[in-house]
C-alpha cells in the first residue's frame, strides 16, 4: 500500500518500516509471545457478585479517605507553623553582622547628627515660649472651656426637642390607626347587623 504526500510516495507497510527502523522494541518476549501462551481473557461469569450493600461500603471508604485527608491538613498545618517560627525569610546575613559593614556615609551620619541637634534646640525654644504665654494660654482655655459648657447645652436642647416632637408625632399616629380600627369595627358591625 502507498501513500502520495507532495508527490512523493510512502509505503505504509508495517514490515519495512520496521526493516528500516534500527531502534531496538520493548518487547523482550519472542515473537509468538509464548509469555502469555495460556492467558485468557476473564468472563463476566468469572466477576464475583457484591457481598456488602454499596452504602455501607461507600462510607467505610469515605471515612477512610476523611481520615486520611484530617491527617495531611494537620501535618500540613503543623509544618507551616513550625517553618513559619523556625525560617527567617529576611534574616540579616551573618557575614554581614560579622564584618560590622556600614551602608551609612560619614557625611550622612554627620547630617543626621545636626539634625537631632537642631530639633532639641527648636524643642527647648518652643517649652520656654510655653512658659512665658501660659497666663494667656490659661484664659484661653477657660474661654474655650466655656464656650464647649455653651454648646453642650445647646445641642441637649435640641435633642430634647426633637425627642419631644418624635413624641407627639406618634402619639398622633397611634391615634389616627386607632381611629381608623374604630371606624373600620363599627363598619363591620353595621354590616354584620343588615
Amino acid at each position: 500500500m502507498s501513500l502520495t504526500v507532495g508527490g512523493t510516495h510512502m509505503l505504509l507497510c508495517r514490515a519495512a518500516i520496521r526493516r528500516g527502523s534500527t531502534k531496538k522494541t520493548l518487547h523482550t518476549s519472542a515473537s509468538r509471545r509464548k509469555a502469555i501462551e495460556n492467558w485468557k481473557r476473564p468472563s463476566i461469569d468469572e466477576m464475583g457478585a457484591p457481598t456488602e450493600s454499596h452504602a455501607h461500603v461507600f462510607t467505610k471508604n469515605q471515612r477512610r479517605y476523611n481520615l486520611q485527608l484530617l491527617a495531611g491538613v494537620g501535618l500540613f498545618g503543623f509544618t507551616t507553623v513550625v517553618a513559619v517560627n523556625t525560617i527567617d525569610p529576611n534574616a540579616t546575613p551573618k557575614f554581614l553582622k560579622d564584618t560590622t559593614f556600614s551602608t551609612k556615609t560619614p557625611e550622612l551620619v554627620a547630617v543626621e547628627e545636626e539634625a537631632e541637634t537642631e530639633a532639641v534646640e527648636i524643642e527647648a525654644v518652643e517649652a520656654a515660649a510655653v512658659d512665658e504665654s501660659g497666663e494667656e494660654t490659661a484664659a484661653a482655655e477657660e474661654a474655650l472651656a466655656a464656650e464647649a459648657v455653651r454648646i453642650a447645652a445647646e445641642e441637649a436642647e435640641a435633642v430634647e426637642a426633637a425627642r419631644m416632637g418624635a413624641e407627639e408625632v406618634a402619639a398622633a399616629e397611634a391615634a389616627r390607626i386607632a381611629a381608623e380600627e374604630a371606624a373600620a369595627a363599627e363598619a363591620a358591625r353595621m354590616a354584620a347587623e343588615e
